[in-house]
């Protein structure tokens, strides 16, 4: 209880130190994380429901375009976050996504769909490239992790509630209009109104004051790139193998659910939304835990402890299609593993991304966040593919060659943490053992 005490007072302590400029961001990436949830957990079964020719293997074209303009954009998202205001780079991302959500719901065809998820991912990009430079330009050392941590644990407990609404919202909408809650239309209005708290989370940003403007002699992305490649290269393999990874598989995960449990929305939401909270709670207990035990000790010991909940979800899909096992029982073992799933690995997320930031310099700060989110979305752009024929093919028992792949990808990613930062995770322990004394 002492403990608990001691850790609130220390988050007081540190949240009294962020800045007003800090919070309007913090907003923004509420609304933002609350518009996404909502997204994330309706546009699979929307596109499902458009019949015949609109599968899984579709849904894993549509994710990999949205990488592949992610991919696209990474570079000049980097260029334009330095040479322009931060503020006017992120009005700018949630304009492109409004337009982005309005089209996929106005124009229900293959090639606009495919277009217009590519506005979407190409918005999330360079939003992200202009955040992540700006906590740090607003930020000092004591409080820095805390922000960022922050930062995410509140997108996250927005995209909590995003996906809670987004599993009743059909059914609401649905009946407004006459329509059943898995039909097209319902899904159609569901989407729609994202497109009105798009607009909303734009608002704080405005309010932003005394905000860099921006460097007329910036670097170009690429003169940066061959300066620093080499540095960059330790940072962004351990990304480009979870983004394989994650890839393969977390597209699909309410897909999952549905097919290989035969769930209905509401459950599925109800599953997402605690693993969005669980999320959080892992992201807001990153700082203190960082401050315990190093920034990249934390990172490699909570991606390796969620390995076996990765494991169980894979087993679940071997047990269930093969009728080894009643799916209602497993459902609720596949529920929680995907909860502690969700909280450890993205425990780490902001932690390694502070870790990533502190060590590169200033001028390269948006490159670096821009190459991070290019390395991990290559993943994004190949593997859904893969993963999309896995379950054509084999159905929901397709499942289980996912899950199997993406194991084998974490575990290469933590290797690669080791290898790369074991010194530095040696040097965080005598550093931490030093403090406690």
């Amino acid at each position: 209880m002492e403990r608990l005490k001691r850790g609130a007072s220390a988050y007081a302590a540190m949240i009294r130190l962020f800045s007003r400029n800090v919070w309007l961001v913090l907003l923004f990436g509420i609304g933002s994380g609350l518009t996404f949830g909502v997204f994330l957990f309706t546009f699979n079964f929307y596109v499902l429901s458009l019949g015949e020719g609109y599968d899984e293997a579709f849904l894993g074209t549509l994710t990999s375009a949205a990488s592949l303009a992610t991919i696209v954009v990474a570079l000049p998202a980097a260029y334009l976050a330095q040479r322009f205001s931060p503020k006017r780079v992120m009005v700018a991302a949630g304009l492109l996504g409004m337009v982005a959500y309005l089209g996929l719901v106005l124009f229900p065809a293959r090639l606009p769909l495919v277009a217009f998820r590519m506005v979407a991912g190409a918005s999330l990009s360079l939003g992200m490239v202009a955040v992540a430079p700006f906590l740090m330009a607003n930020t000092g050392a004591r409080e820095r992790q805390w922000v960022f941590s922050f930062q995410a644990g509140l997108s996250t407990v927005a995209s909590f509630f995003g996906n809670l609404l987004a599993g009743f919202l059909p059914g609401r909408l649905g009946a407004l209009v006459g329509v059943g809650p898995t039909d097209t239309l319902a899904y159609q209005l569901t989407l729609g109104s994202m497109v009105v708290l798009s607009a909303l989370s734009i608002v704080p940003v405005v309010f932003i004051r005394g905000a860099a403007q921006g460097n007329a002699a910036v670097e170009l992305p690429w003169v940066q790139l061959r300066r620093y490649g080499r540095l960059f290269t330790r940072f962004l393999l351990p990304s480009l193998v979870i983004g394989l990874g994650a890839g393969l598989m977390q597209p699909f995960m309410n897909v999952y659910f549905r097919n290989v449990y035969g769930k209905p929305d509401p459950a599925i939401g109800v599953v997402f939304a605690l693993g969005g909270l669980a999320m959080a709670v892992g992201q807001f207990a990153g700082p203190p835990l960082a401050d315990r035990l190093g920034k990249i000790r934390t990172v490699i010991l909570t991606q390796a402890l969620s390995i076996p909940f990765l494991m169980l979800l894979g087993l679940g899909a071997w047990l269930v299609p093969a009728g080894r096992a009643a799916a209602g029982v497993v459902f609720v073992v596949a529920g929680v593993a995907y909860i502690f799933r969700l909280a450890l690995m993205n425990l780490s997320n902001p932690v390694y991304q502070t870790f990533i930031l502190e060590r590169v310099p200033e001028q390269a700060q948006a490159l670096s966040v821009s190459l991070t989110n290019l390395v991990f979305q290559v993943g994004w752009f190949i593997m859904p593919q893969v993963s999309g024929q896995l379950q054509v093919t084999h159905g929901p028992a397709g499942f289980t060659y996912v899950f199997a792949g993406v194991t084998a990808m974490y575990v290469t990613a933590i290797g690669l943490e080791v290898w790369f930062f074991g010194r530095e995770a040696r040097q965080e322990a005598q550093l931490v053992r030093v403090a406690q004394l």
